[in-house]
């Protein structure tokens, strides 16, 4: 099953420029719910309720909300029968997380996070390095945006934004590779009363972590990755999921320097090409990843103070 039938709930800049052109379908079978008024070509309705009673059961429903607002929606969504496709983090916590899939297991509906950048080009050549046997020594993982709108959810200051926005892209790839985190150290920074930096730092299997992401920062979006025999590769614009060439870089044991550019695909485009078994399958097993990766983000929250 494809995608023939989408209702996004939430009309932001990323549905309106990103998500929306990635699809191949009929523009009748795009609807929009959103409280503001929008003047444009798709069915619109301004009730979450409203839509889901007018609309049938083989739509699939994007969250697109910000992501204090995951649960509640999802929750509603799930309980109506509907399939669900959730922007990360799936929900803010794990007790938010279990409730969601024991509900979308109850209904046999699939319930899918969509962290795009696991299914890149680039992440494929990513994990074909790590499985080459060379022994890890670092991976340093670097995440930073610039300024945003004061409209935007991130400016709401009564929630760490930052770790569910951002953070949860670097923690989901240590969840995916199974690296545990026990101690850490931490250090953060507010401005204008808002979550702006993190530099989180831990060891795990005999290899060191750092892992920074940040707010109103230079652009950074890379993974960088040292072995023991003093080799080294950095992937740019790891966490991306538009089509874009991306370089990476790789340095022998010998300081010779190779450079790859890769013409990545549009993943919102492959995945929107999912078959409906493919969704299921993919979200048995990224249940698990997000699980981890909430517990570390709880975690954390927990030693940041105002």
């Amino acid at each position: 099953m494809k995608i023939k039938k989408i209702c996004f709930i939430g009309y932001g800049s990323h549905v309106e420029k990103t998500l929306i052109p990635s699809l191949k379908i009929n523009k009748k079978n795009i609807k929009i719910i959103s409280a503001k008024f929008l003047d444009n070509k798709f069915e619109t309705f301004f009730s979450i309720k409203s839509a889901l009673k007018n609309i049938s059961k083989d739509y699939i429903i994007y969250n697109a909300t910000p992501p204090n607002v995951h649960y509640r929606t999802s929750k509603l969504t799930l309980s109506l029968g509907f399939n669900t496709i959730v922007e990360k983090p799936l929900c803010l916590n794990i007790y938010q997380l279990k409730k969601l899939k024991n509900l979308a297991e109850s209904k046999n509906l699939f319930f899918f996070e969509n962290m795009m950048y696991f299914y890149s080009k680039q992440f494929s050549l990513f994990k074909k390095l790590i499985a080459s046997g060379k022994k890890l020594k670092s991976i340093n993982l670097n995440f930073s945006i610039p300024n945003f709108s004061k409209k935007s959810f991130r400016s709401n200051s009564k929630i760490p934004f930052l770790l569910y926005d951002v953070a949860c892209y670097p923690f989901s790839l240590i969840s995916y590779l199974n690296f545990k985190i026990n101690k850490f150290n931490l250090v953060y920074k507010f401005k204008n009363n808002i979550l702006s930096y993190l530099n989180i730092t831990f060891h795990s299997k005999n290899i060191n972590f750092n892992i920074t992401v940040g707010y109103f920062l230079k652009y950074k979006n890379f993974v960088k990755i040292e072995f023991d025999d003093q080799s080294l590769a950095v992937f740019h614009k790891f966490f991306f999921g538009k089509k874009i060439l991306k370089k990476n870089i790789f340095i022998d044991k010998n300081r010779k320097k190779k450079l790859i550019y890769l013409n990545d695909l549009n993943v919102f485009k492959k995945i929107f090409n999912f078959e409906k078994k493919i969704f299921y399958k993919l979200s048995n097993k990224n249940f698990y990843i997000v699980k981890d990766y909430l517990k570390t983000l709880t975690r954390i929250s927990k030693f940041i103070k105002r």
